[in-house]
């Protein structure tokens, strides 16, 4: 290798919330109940929905604290509920941080006193990753490797880049990556320092050759 690997970049955070013996009811009661200022349970926006109201639960958050007013959506599970999404409602965008930040707060004002009256488990995927959390360390040494040595202005454009681009697409196929195009745009741009213009020509070149590959490996 010819460098340190980067260590972690900030990602979406997922929360599911899973009820104990069948309770998944009481545990949407317990959330409406304690859904107090600067949260609110939005029934409202609950009967916006296709289905019932009780496949999906809806909060909005007031502005405050350096946080965004915003809207947030639990989707049923057999066992529970999993948020599905976080929205500003005012704001164009929240971005990686501020839905993170919001996705915090409510597990903090909302799931934590929720979780006093009754027992239910609360699961949180870290706010910051490493690549290997995506894909195997073979993978990740593959793509560090071409970072580090190649020309960052130029892509996999000299030989010697393209053959440890190669190397990188060949593992990633091999190993059935989790490592979507999104993923990897932001880790060569915000781990690894690439130019986004070069990095994205690199993600558009990623998503072509995993689809050529796939296709491949599917053909009789």
């Amino acid at each position: 290798m010819c460098g340190d690997e980067a260590v972690s970049i900030e990602v979406f955070q997922d929360l599911t919330l899973t009820a104990r013996d069948g309770q998944r009811s009481a545990l949407r009661d317990a959330l409406h109940r304690n859904a107090t200022t600067p949260w609110r349970h939005a029934e409202e926006r609950e009967r916006e929905f296709p289905t019932t109201s009780s496949e999906f639960l809806a909060f909005q958050r007031a502005s405050g604290d350096n946080l965004a007013a915003s809207g947030l959506t639990l989707c049923a599970r057999e066992d529970g509920y999993e948020v599905v999404n976080i929205v500003p409602l005012e704001d164009d965008e929240l971005g990686t941080s501020g839905y993170n930040d919001i996705l915090n707060d409510f597990i903090e004002r909302v799931v934590g006193p929720a979780s006093q009256e009754l027992e239910f488990d609360i699961v949180v995927t870290p706010r910051k990753q490493s690549i290997t959390d995506w894909t195997s360390d073979e993978v990740a040494s593959a793509l560090h490797t071409f970072s580090v040595c190649a020309n960052k202005s130029t892509g996999a454009g000299h030989p010697a880049d393209r053959k440890r681009w190669f190397e990188f697409l060949f593992a990633a196929h091999a190993a059935n990556t989790r490592l979507d195009a999104e993923l990897l745009g932001r880790w060569l741009v915000e781990a690894e320092k690439w130019p986004p213009e070069v990095a994205f020509d690199l993600v558009d070149r990623y998503q072509y050759s995993m689809d050529l590959l796939k296709s491949g490996a599917a053909a009789p």
